[in-house]
């Protein structure tokens, strides 16, 4: 039997970077992981760092070491091909950075195992949870040298949508709130370099998007139905879409390394916390990608909880942990309403075959407002950065 103060189950973009904070704090913890590091290390997950997300990191002291990526100030929203572009800064001159989730993790386990050294343990399967409320939380789980047991006094569960830390949670206590939103989205990772801004293109053929993914290359999405498959989407009909999604015949097929389909909906658990477990990031919520906010909303769910476990461990002051799920829900049904309005604006105002024309023109006259109305344009900015 072992102990430590806080067992993290999940090493994503939320478990490391909850450790982080804690390895500052000179707080303890064990984080387990099902899967190797190399697997951890190569999965594809994009995202943006919003300016929020990049000044808490600068507040931990770790911005130098774990962000990098171009400056995200500035996107062009084009429809039927004609480009308008959508720039601004917020009041603290914070920029939101082009940093997908796969550069953020490779540096965190850099910086926790490569260099301090931090107990981070792949490959552990056949995790289980004792979280009752008069005992100490215990973790069990398996690995190549048998079994072993982490006694602990509280759990992150940073372990995703499918995880165990929630599964954990009797059903009973937790109420699902979801939405589906009836389409789907291509990624499609391309050896093809963004030339001028990030494009979100409007068409009535659907929605296209190119965000960059490094000098060189682009991750491409496109609006496509649910029941759509890889053989539906050979490589020249992908290039035929960009082409005419975007309004641009010169765009030329390049390689494309990866493609996966991305299913549109919404999922809100409430409460996110039971007993001494602790649930952040997808464990707890989703949002569809076109607000580009699923990453940003874990990583506010970790420095909040961060926060309020060096409060109750250091200072024996709970009253921040009690309150974690409140004050984490609060911001994510704000940032739930950003995504909803990011997918109708988009979607909507492209083709509409799903929603009808009535809804095309009310989108595109919601769109026109973020060029017309600088009211408009300062809370959509506010919400890019996170700072709504």
């Amino acid at each position: 039997m072992e102990e430590t103060k806080v067992v993290i189950i999940g090493a994503g973009v939320c478990g490391l970077t909850l450790a982080a904070f804690l390895q500052k704090a000179k707080i303890p913890f064990v984080i387990v992981e099902r899967r190797d590091r190399a697997y951890i290390e190569t999965r594809q997950r994009a995202g943006v760092v919003d300016s929020r997300a990049v000044r808490m990191f600068e507040e931990w002291g770790l911005a130098d070491q774990l962000l990098s990526g171009p400056a995200a100030y500035a996107i062009e929203y084009r429809l039927n091909g004609l480009p308008r572009v959508f720039s601004g800064i917020g009041d603290d001159g914070a920029q939101s950075l082009f940093c997908t989730q796969q550069m953020l993790v490779n540096n965190l386990l850099r910086d926790l195992v490569d260099v301090t050294a931090a107990d981070v343990r792949f490959e552990a399967v056949d995790v289980t949870i004792r979280n009752e409320k008069k005992e100490r939380p215990q973790v069990s789980y398996t690995d190549q040298s048998g079994q072993h047991q982490i006694v602990c006094d509280y759990i992150a569960g940073c372990d995703a949508d499918r995880g165990v830390s929630r599964s954990s949670i009797p059903e009973e206590l937790l109420t699902k709130y979801s939405y589906e939103y009836g389409y789907a989205w291509l990624a499609a990772l391309a050896e093809a370099p963004v030339t001028g801004y990030p494009i979100m293109a409007i068409s009535e053929h659907g929605f296209a998007a190119q965000l960059p993914r490094g000098p060189q290359r682009s991750r491409y999405y496109l609006q496509c139905a649910l029941s759509d498959q890889a053989a539906d989407w050979p490589n020249e009909r992908i290039w035929d879409e960009i082409r005419r999604r975007v309004g641009d015949d010169s765009i030329e097929n390049a390689p494309i390394h990866q493609i996966e389909f991305v299913p549109f909906r919404s999922v809100v658990y409430s409460p996110m916390q039971y007993n001494n477990l602790f649930l952040a990031g997808d464990a707890a919520h989703l949002v569809p990608p076109v607000s580009a906010k699923g990453m940003n909303l874990g990583l506010y769910d970790v420095d909040i909880l961060a926060h309020a476990l060096i409060s109750a461990i250091k200072d024996h002051d709970t009253t921040a942990l009690e309150h974690y799920s409140t004050t984490c829900l609060a911001h994510v049904w704000n940032y739930q309403d950003f995504a909803l309005w990011m997918a109708d604006t988009m979607h909507d105002a492209g083709d509409p075959s799903q929603y009808g024309a009535f809804r095309q023109m009310v989108a595109r006259a919601r769109l026109d407002n973020l060029f017309h109305s600088p009211t408009a344009a300062r809370l959509h900015m506010e919400y890019q950065g996170g700072t709504n």
